[in-house]
């Protein structure tokens, strides 16, 4: 690993913190205390993911405690259906989940029901309505056509194996119901992200999105700054500036081998940031096109770092297909590598400022290479023509 890896490591390490969300006090803000459906609930969040709110109240009893909860998620679709649960194994996760499904019903009248989320549910099986070990009684959901919300409320009564100090939690939205049978879910990072472990007592939620924050950004802008803006920077030296007047001695190869090697380390970090999170959580394993694109990427670019040991001498007869063969592969890297890059940006979903910085880098970078691809054909032009020029007047000399 080089130096510059190993520092990119650190400061990525150092993001991975655990941002820590609190209750508030519920008030207007809040969609379901607009739906009257709020009841007596004072404690209220706004979840991370997908525009949830939670509204909840915590009751110490004995054996069992119980809870007073409300909440609400806007709609894929008017078909579609909203969910919240809880889950007692040790990780908040979909698989083990007891959860809450709203819907509305094809009559118009919303619907609560309870399912027990199994592994057969991530394999594809059905997830139809079933009994659960946790209490839930006075169930209502409340829709609102106007801002597509759907709320739902209960009250539960929790097993006293259910550690309150650390409840696992899962909410989620889907796009459709059919036969009281919900349909999956989207497969995206904010689907994947909306799980949190909780403290009931003191409201305090932990999620685990936060030690995986850091190294999604670390992987995004690595790969922007190395594949994506210095690579076709090394391109543009070696296309532009071989010959030119401000070269000397090869210059333009040295400067061109250097950029490409700092935009190689920076990239290969970044490609292993990724395996890093790949590793750390199976969801980044349904993203298959950026993650095969990114591999064809790492291989091309070892292919043409090779080229520093495996490049033909200049009086080689193969020297010429090398060329072709090399820049061929360079092109083909640079249109392979923008478009991964804009499928990461479709899958992290940052601020949108940051996908228009890159496209002006685009447009700056192809407007430099336009200028100069012009500036080089205009001289080729003269060249000719001054060639042709030279050529005529020997042959007039010759003549007289």
């Amino acid at each position: 690993m080089t130096h510059f890896s190993a520092v990119v490591l650190v400061l990525a390490s150092s993001l991975l913190h655990c941002i820590e969300a609190q209750w508030q006090t519920c008030d207007a803000g809040f969609s379901f205390s607009a739906t009257g459906m709020a009841r007596n609930i004072t404690h209220c969040r706004r979840l991370r993911t997908l525009g949830a709110e939670l509204g909840m109240n915590y009751y110490n009893t004995t054996p069992n405690s119980t809870v007073d909860v409300v909440f609400s998620a806007r709609l894929p679709t008017p078909q579609g259906w909203i969910a919240w649960g809880i889950n007692p194994g040790r990780h908040p996760q979909m698989v083990g989940t007891r959860a809450l499904i709203a819907f509305n019903r094809p009559s118009g009248m919303p619907m609560v029901g309870t399912y027990n989320v199994t592994a057969d549910t991530r394999r594809g099986c059905k997830l139809e309505p079933s009994p659960i070990e946790v209490g839930v009684v006075n169930k209502e959901a409340n829709y609102s056509g106007e801002t597509g919300r759907l709320t739902m409320a209960a009250r539960l009564t929790l097993p006293p194996e259910y550690n309150v100090s650390r409840l696992n939690h899962v909410w989620q939205v889907g796009p459709r119901v059919a036969d009281m049978v919900p349909s999956a879910h989207a497969r995206t990072l904010q689907n994947f992200d909306s799980t949190e472990t909780i403290d009931l007592s003191s409201g305090v939620g932990h999620s685990r999105r936060h030690y995986n924050l850091g190294l999604r950004e670390a992987h995004g802008i690595l790969s922007v700054i190395g594949w994506g803006f210095l690579l076709p920077i090394g391109v543009i030296v070696s296309r532009y500036f071989r010959g030119s007047p401000i070269d000397s001695k090869m210059t333009w190869f040295y400067v061109h081998v250097t950029i490409q090697i700092v935009a190689f380390s920076i990239g290969v970090t970044a490609w292993g940031i990724g395996l890093s999170l790949m590793e750390r959580s199976k969801r980044y394993r349904a993203f298959m096109g950026h993650r095969i694109i990114g591999i064809l990427v790492v291989c091309l670019a070892s292919l043409q770092m090779m080229a520093l040991w495996l490049k033909p001498k200049r009086a080689d007869k193969y020297r010429k297909y090398w060329n072709i063969y090399h820049h061929f592969v360079g092109y083909s890297l640079i249109a392979l590598i923008i478009v991964n890059i804009f499928k990461g940006f479709a899958i992290l979903k940052p601020p949108s400022g940051w996908k228009w910085a890159y496209i002006g880098i685009l447009i700056s970078l192809s407007c430099v290479a336009l200028g100069l691809e012009i500036s080089i054909w205009v001289k080729f032009y003269w060249n000719q023509k001054a060639e042709q020029q030279k050529a005529s007047n020997l042959s007039k000399t010759s003549k007289s």
